[in-house]
């Protein structure tokens, strides 16, 4: 269920248009002019923010949380394309076009987003034209991570698939520290297993696997540590 808007104040909306990379272009005055637009919303857990088949009139960028941007296959099993945390953002394709959503996006934890409705960002798009780039710079960015995901990776290599998926965590949500690389897991197993399109007693089978090669360690249910990233590129 989705919590009410948030009574922010321009400083809570100036700190989230901030954080966020495709406004980095802008002067502290320019980035007051995006601040009056934005409208902050918030969702609690599991809250479903973008069904599929509806038609999306925001641009939204998330402020804090986790949201999954996921469809289903034609089987009926969810396939999780993105995750997207702190400026990340999603609803690009409907600033050029009304196209109903072939998409679900839900919060995968109670999550705090940036709305700006989109006919007011389309002005933003002419006035600030170093906006547009910044998300096509982005846009590009996730079409090439899925590219590569095809050109490298046979239906049937798992072990590539799972060791991929941990190295983007690792990029995404890692912390290097001396023994390696930390990651504050953003998904359940299950989640996991729908982010590369295999079984959840797969993915669970083959962390273990790398466990006992010495490659990763295992920190309760959130948290992995990668021992070895050069084994792991080697790998895929």
């Amino acid at each position: 269920m989705e919590m009410e808007t948030c009574s922010c104040t321009v400083e809570n909306h100036m700190e989230c248009a901030g954080r966020v990379p495709i406004f980095s272009s802008l002067t502290k005055e320019e980035l007051k002019q995006v601040v009056s637009l934005i409208v902050q919303k918030k969702y609690e857990k599991n809250t479903l923010i973008i069904s599929e088949g509806s038609i999306p009139q925001n641009f939204i960028v998330v402020s804090r949380g986790k949201i999954k941007i996921y469809g289903h296959s034609q089987d009926g099993k969810e396939q999780i394309m993105y995750i997207l945390t702190n400026g990340d953002f999603f609803g690009a394709r409907n600033l050029i076009h009304d196209k109903a959503a072939d998409y679900n996006a839900q919060a995968m934890e109670n999550t705090v987003v940036c709305t700006i409705e989109r006919h007011q960002f389309q002005k933003l798009l002419l006035q600030f034209p170093g906006i547009s780039i910044k998300i096509m710079d982005v846009l590009c960015d996730r079409l090439e991570k899925m590219e590569s995901m095809f050109r490298k990776i046979s239906p049937k290599d798992v072990d590539s698939r799972v060791n991929m998926m941990l190295l983007e965590l690792a990029q995404k949500y890692g912390r290097r520290q001396q023994e390696g690389i930390l990651i504050e897991l953003p998904m359940s197993r299950e989640e996991m297993a729908n982010y590369i399109g295999v079984a959840r007693e797969t993915v669970s089978r083959k962390i273990t696997s790398l466990k006992d090669e010495g490659l990763i360690e295992i920190l309760g249910n959130k948290k992995l540590l990668i021992l070895n990233e050069e084994a792991l590129e080697n790998s895929v």
